[in-house]
């Protein structure tokens, strides 16, 4: 058995999604939803050890009594083990910090691609590759080349709560199963690759009267900011600057944008909707054109919205419009998903939508792209 680090290996472990390199301890994350590594495997055991960060917000409901000292809780993240581009995972596995983990057994040698795939979001717990263990070798590959299609959105976008039918849970790191979102699906149905930017509850801009919380315009021009400042946390400081995010090296073909439904929640309760309203359109505006400006001309963007509210849908069109005016851009379109149900198959925790409804939207996202952008991704079947 030999052990590697993964900082001597980085040339053979391919990274998915919005990956960040820790130079100091050497670990390599992938951490937004769907992120992950890649490599080819030869042999019969091999293991490998992360570093993970738990999420330990305890629900409202667990800490209900004024004065009660709150229930201690780590929810760890989770992680599929996909291999050989199979459509479902073989293994799905807690990752714990520090715990050794069994990626691939096998009586007799193999050789296999390896894809490791983290399942749950970004905000609520962190992962890294820290060393691979094996009985074995990895081997030099060439990864496939697929176009990208990045997916900009909040919950609905980081599957909260879809692997479960109960709609009176809270957050479960084991019921969000990022391999089964709706961009996840859409991105394997379409042949293409999908990349993830999205946070539980997050709106396009911070709500007035709410500092310290991150809006999504905080986060999209960096690599991965959450992380670095989780990072600097538990070193007992504070990031002093973020990582910028290499747009011209990893160029989306298609960008995904579904924010607004947590920024009508915001205006539910500003005490002057109006306004509110028109903070929201004009913070809509700019947040589209910083991803036009910074993806390029050639990314088509597509303004979504659903599947759970549609409030501000005529608002995000009056946008999508104003700037087709403004800037000539043609390559800029808007979504609206089907609603989903709040009972049955379509519903998951909180309300949010189950694996049934994550299909209906891939459907909807699916179909809307071929029909906008035929020329532009090769589909697969």
């Amino acid at each position: 058995m030999k052990k590697i680090q993964i900082r001597d290996a980085r040339e053979l472990v391919k990274t998915y999604g919005r990956s960040f390199f820790e130079e100091e301890s050497g670990i390599l994350y992938s951490d937004y939803t769907c992120g992950g590594f890649e490599f080819v495997f030869s042999g019969c055991l091999l293991t490998a050890e992360f570093d993970a960060i738990p999420d330990t917000m305890v629900p409202p409901q667990r800490n209900a009594f004024p004065g009660q000292e709150p229930p201690k809780r780590e929810d760890w993240p989770y992680l599929a083990v996909v291999l050989d581009d199979g459509e479902e995972p073989v293994r799905k596995i807690c990752v714990k910090k520090g715990e050794p983990v069994v990626l691939y057994f096998s009586e007799t040698p193999e050789t296999h691609k390896i894809r490791l795939v983290k399942l749950t979001e970004n905000f609520r717990t962190a992962l890294g590759l820290v060393s691979l263990t094996m009985d074995g070798e990895l081997l030099p590959y060439t990864p496939e080349k697929k176009e990208i299609i990045e997916f900009i959105g909040d919950s609905i976008t980081c599957g909260f709560g879809n692997a479960t039918g109960d709609v009176g849970h809270e957050f479960a790191a084991s019921e969000e199963d990022g391999w089964m979102t709706h961009g996840a699906i859409a991105a394997r149905a379409l042949g293409m690759e999908p990349r993830f930017v999205s946070v539980s509850g997050i709106s396009v801009e911070t709500a007035p009267g709410m500092p310290g919380m991150y809006c999504m315009r905080d986060l999209y021009p960096y690599t991965d900011r959450i992380l670095e400042d989780k990072l600097a946390e538990r070193k007992g400081t504070k990031a002093e600057a973020y990582q910028p995010f290499d747009f011209a090296g990893n160029q989306a073909s298609i960008v995904v944008l579904n924010l607004g439904t947590n920024d009508a929640n915001q205006i539910y309760f500003s005490p002057d909707q109006e306004a509110a309203e028109e903070r929201f359109q004009e913070n809509y505006y700019r947040f589209v054109s910083e991803i036009r400006q910074l993806n390029g001309p050639d990314t088509t963007i597509l303004c979504a919205l659903g599947c759970m509210d549609y409030y501000l849908f005529d608002k995000i069109c009056a946008v999508v419009e104003r700037i087709k005016a403004e800037t000539g851009d043609t390559r800029i379109h808007t979504l609206k998903y089907h609603k989903m149900m709040n009972i049955g198959p379509d519903a998951g925790a909180c309300l949010h939508p189950a694996i049934f409804r994550h299909k209906k939207m891939a459907d909807d996202l699916v179909k809307c792209i071929r029909r906008l952008c035929p020329g532009n991704v090769q589909f697969g079947i």
